[in-house]
């Protein structure tokens, strides 16, 4: 099983970003103005440069991961921790109106669609924090618990890779269904259900803790 294991941890982790990626931000945005604007290939630029501060984060969480465990009190901080950031995070996302932020995208030819959204990525201030919270909950699962070269590579590549498949689904929405995607954006009550997914992980993490 263990051979298996970062095949797993990058499914449930490229999961964890897809869920994650789904709330109207600058990067989903801005690849989907980028191709109503411009075309497929600036959206899949933007979206390419989007997902590389995922990994850039993932590295540093997995990095202060790899440094807290020499310290378990600290660690075991963090585990109780979780518990308000992901009923906090919750709350705030749902409490954030239905409505997509204004992101300006050039439309001139000398603009860099990979730069401009390694740019928004980047900025992006709950990234670290979210993945830090996201480790902090595998380390309690035998099966997600990350400690090998390997294992870490396929949790960064897993922040990536939920992200990016997100992407490619608004690229795909915005070129083939351009009328039913501009309806549709900021009606559907993405921010509620999610606010709703962290706060039931925030009562798992406290039942987790609390139980064991």
């Amino acid at each position: 099983m263990e051979i298996y294991q970062p095949i797993f941890i990058f499914f449930v982790t490229a999961a964890v970003s897809f869920v994650g990626s789904l709330q109207l931000g600058p990067v989903n945005v801005s690849v989907v103005q980028a191709t109503l604007q411009q075309n497929r290939q600036a959206g899949f630029w933007v979206a390419v440069g989007g997902v590389l501060p995922e990994m850039v984060y993932a590295v540093l969480a997995v990095w202060a991961g790899s440094w807290l465990v020499i310290y378990p009190t600290v660690w075991q901080t963090l585990e109780w921790l979780a518990v308000p950031a992901l009923l906090i995070l919750g709350f705030f996302t749902y409490c954030t109106p239905e409505r997509a932020p204004l992101v300006s995208v050039a439309t001139s030819r000398g603009s860099k669609p990979l730069l401009r959204g390694f740019a928004l990525g980047l900025l992006n201030p709950q990234l670290f924090p979210y993945w830090l919270v996201v480790l902090v909950q595998f380390k309690s699962y035998k099966l997600l618990n990350i400690s090998t070269f390997s294992q870490k590579m396929a949790f960064v590549l897993g922040t990536a890779g939920g992200a990016f498949g997100l992407l490619l689904g608004f690229i795909y929405l915005a070129y083939r269904r351009k009328a039913w995607l501009m309806q549709q954006l900021g009606q559907v009550p993405l921010n509620k259900y999610l606010g709703a997914f962290f706060g039931l992980l925030a009562l798992i993490q406290a039942l987790k803790l609390t139980l064991i």
